[in-house]
């Protein structure tokens, strides 16, 4: 599964649509003159309208609408009361009061009822008033929802999620996040991101990871946490870089095939750090081409290894390569059988290498050749001295 930040959320732009907008008035010319003045007033909206509070709280529950403009003295249920009974079937819209019989009295218990905005209806001066009130309501109702909606998909997101300060202090952290290392949400908060991490491990974060963060912006790998009783964790992470200088960790624990290519990761990194670069050939493809080279052979030969994919090796050959040497090398990959040998490469910029080729047959549970690892360094490791002074 691809990690990704905020994995399912979409933008708030995905949010973008028509305003609808409810309108209640006993009065039906005012109610139609309220509604024909909204749509003139707001770009890309959509009204409805009704003349009595039970039947429009009856649509306000069946319908999809993104605020309530009510006039407040109405037969049967005022506009506070209409207000009060949309509340209690957990309809959570803005809601305008908009009313001809102003008074302190009323705005007091317009406010006390939890009234959005409160408006006194008047001449026509009064509707960009109004407009502008409930352009502004919706647009806060928006941005409120959508950030409500991306924080219960972060809560229930299978992937633990974090967000860490610039001095490494968990600031967030959703229950998959502590769950994964046997811990409470409330015992992380506040705590240093060390914690969850054994000694060497830590000190790789600080000397190559964090760094890499900061420089680019984002890191993604593998990594081995430890729960609260001191057991492994091997795990997935993406971070990514905040402008306050925090960062966004998004952690997964590893399947096996994770594993796998932790352990391959990990192993790479060694033979990158002595310098022995390692290709990986397939000879069940036709001219056994490279399938995998690492960041050592990128160096040793100044070939990038996404321009050796697809290759058989002979690119590395040149004039003064000798050919029995490199005869014996095809007679072992075809044998299955493993070589050491020294011979001269060329490397991208045309220029000889003196190497020392160590390769060595992959098989399968059958014992069918998979893959052939053929690890080079310069000849003069390990005392190989000058085999091509000749």
């Amino acid at each position: 599964m691809d990690v990704s930040p905020l994995h399912g959320i979409a933008p708030f732009s995905a949010e973008r649509r028509a305003m609808r907008i409810l309108l209640v008035d006993d009065n039906e010319a005012m109610v139609e003159l309220s509604a024909t003045f909204l749509e003139r007033e707001l770009d890309d909206v959509e009204t409805e309208t009704y003349t009595e509070p039970g039947p429009a709280l009856d649509e306000l529950t069946d319908g999809e609408y993104d605020c309530v403009v009510s006039d407040y003295d109405m037969p049967g249920m005022d506009g506070l009361e209409l207000l009060t009974a949309a509340r209690e079937r957990g309809i959570d819209l803005p809601f305008v009061l908009f009313t001809g019989k102003g008074s302190e009295e009323i705005a007091s218990r317009a406010i006390s009822a939890g009234v959005d905005e409160y408006l006194q209806k008047g001449g026509p001066e009064e509707y960009p008033v109004l407009a502008n009130k409930v352009s502004n309501l919706v647009e806060k109702y928006w941005a409120e929802t959508h950030m409500r909606r991306g924080f219960l998909a972060i809560e229930s997101a299978e992937e633990g999620i974090g967000i860490i300060d610039d001095e490494g202090v968990y600031q967030y952290l959703n229950e998959a996040y502590a769950a994964l290392y046997d811990r409470d949400r409330a015992e992380l908060i506040g705590e240093h991101w060390d914690v969850l991490y054994p000694a060497d491990e830590a000190r790789r974060f600080h000397d190559e990871i964090l760094p890499q963060l900061e420089a680019e912006g984002s890191w993604r790998g593998f990594s081995t946490g430890v729960t609260k009783g001191g057991e492994a964790v091997p795990e997935r992470l993406v971070l990514t870089q905040m402008d306050d200088g925090g960062h966004v960790c998004i952690v997964q624990e590893l399947t096996e095939v994770d594993a796998l290519r932790a352990e391959v990761e990990l192993k790479d990194r060694v033979l990158d750090a002595v310098g022995v670069g390692v290709v990986v050939t397939d000879p069940s493809l036709p001219d056994n081409p490279v399938v995998y080279a690492n960041e050592a052979f990128e160096t040793l030969t100044g070939y990038d290894a996404e321009s050796v994919t697809g290759r058989n090796c002979r690119f590395l050959y040149g004039p003064e390569t000798d050919p029995e040497t490199v005869a014996a090398i095809w007679a072992a990959a075809d044998a299955g059988e493993p070589i050491s040998t020294e011979i001269r490469i060329y490397d991208a910029g045309g220029e000889p290498v003196r190497a020392r080729l160590d390769s060595h047959p992959i098989r399968d549970d059958d014992g069918a050749v998979e893959f052939v690892v053929g690890f080079y360094r310069p000849a003069d490791v390990d005392g190989a001295g000058d085999a091509f002074s000749s």
